[in-house]
């Protein structure tokens, strides 16, 4: 993968367990061990804070144009923010992890920052999430994905994912809804109310990870014709309205037919399609779409930023948001 790994003194900010991402940068942990919070900060070198300074026109009449959001351990310029921006530390959003490691059997497995140290992300494994769509190993373990920045993009948000371990494809593993802004602990509760809301949030989502992926052995079960499985391609890649018309153009054609192709020769079909006896299902022809925009779409890039954007995009951008458009699709085969 092409990595866009912020680099803080001298150091990749990237701490992991288990197989190595983004070109081998970075610390590997222990897989045997449980880290806290406070050693994945440390270990990804991202145990630092964030100073906000004030910026000023230049005509001498101290009109505040904004913030300068600078690192504490290099005194680094992150981003320009604006003038009522409030910085939020690391260690703060983090804290709504705290219980779910502490106390529900979570692993931080992947946590670093990209950029210049201005967006961050925290990839946590969920203890119970683990789901076997077709009962032969083709199974699907819950994550929750944590993201937040110092640039002034967004506030802390959660996304419930997963991986398909055959071919570590990312899924959605949630309903949309779960892409919403997930508001962090408040900090104006007690600290017995903050563990107890942090409780509740992280018991939820896992069994709402667990409902879903038992939702997948629907999507193996539900066999799919030629006709069909041209129809879920295309409502996923629609085609731009021009005169209140479809217009497919080459790309979008092309990106079409590599689907078609993923859907009976991609990774992991052979597991996807136990239930239909090797037929594609709801379930082989959404992979298809994971497995396009977590492995196919990066290669197909031409250039380095492009591989970096396409990584990106699917994990925390548009491509990720396709991949939900291609879940509710699929859903919609199952109910049809």
């Amino acid at each position: 993968m092409a990595h866009n790994i912020a680099t803080i003194n001298g150091q990749s900010a990237i701490a992991y367990i288990g197989s190595t991402p983004w070109h081998g940068l970075g610390t590997r942990l222990r897989g045997d061990l449980r880290y806290s919070i406070d050693q994945s900060l440390a270990a990804a070198g991202l145990d630092w804070t964030v100073s906000l300074e004030p910026v000023f026109d230049g005509t001498g009449n101290n009109i505040p144009l904004g913030q300068l959001a600078r690192r504490s351990s290099d005194g680094a310029q992150l981003s320009l923010v604006g003038p009522s921006y409030v910085a939020v530390q690391n260690r703060a959003s983090l804290s709504i992890l705290e219980t779910a490691v502490e106390e529900l059997g979570a692993t931080i497995e992947v946590i670093g920052a990209l950029g210049r140290g201005e967006r961050l992300w925290a990839l946590v494994r969920l203890a119970g999430a683990t789901v076997d769509v077709t009962g032969e190993g083709d199974s699907v373990q819950g994550y929750a994905l944590l993201t937040w920045s110092h640039d002034g993009s967004g506030a802390v948000k959660i996304i419930a994912t997963g991986t398909r371990a055959v071919c570590q494809n990312t899924i959605a593993l949630a309903r949309a809804e779960a892409h919403a802004n997930v508001a962090s602990i408040r900090h104006t509760t007690s600290a017995k109310s903050k563990v107890e809301e942090a409780r509740k949030l992280f018991t939820g989502l896992t069994k709402s990870l667990i409902a879903t992926g038992e939702s997948f052995k629907q999507l193996a079960q539900r066999e799919l014709d030629a006709t069909e499985i041209v129809a879920y391609i295309e409502s996923v890649f629609p085609g731009e309205l021009k005169d209140g018309k479809p217009v497919v153009s080459d790309v979008l054609a092309a990106r079409r037919a590599t689907v078609s192709r993923l859907v009976f020769e991609g990774v992991g079909v052979q597991q996807a399609t136990v239930l239909t006896g090797g037929s594609p299902n709801a379930w082989s022809v959404y992979n298809a779409v994971t497995e396009y925009f977590d492995h196919v779409r990066p290669a197909e890039a031409s250039s380095t930023s492009g591989r970096q954007r396409a990584n990106e995009s699917a994990l925390f951008g548009a491509n990720a948001e396709v991949k939900v458009v291609a879940l509710t699709k699929a859903r919609e085969l199952v109910a049809a």
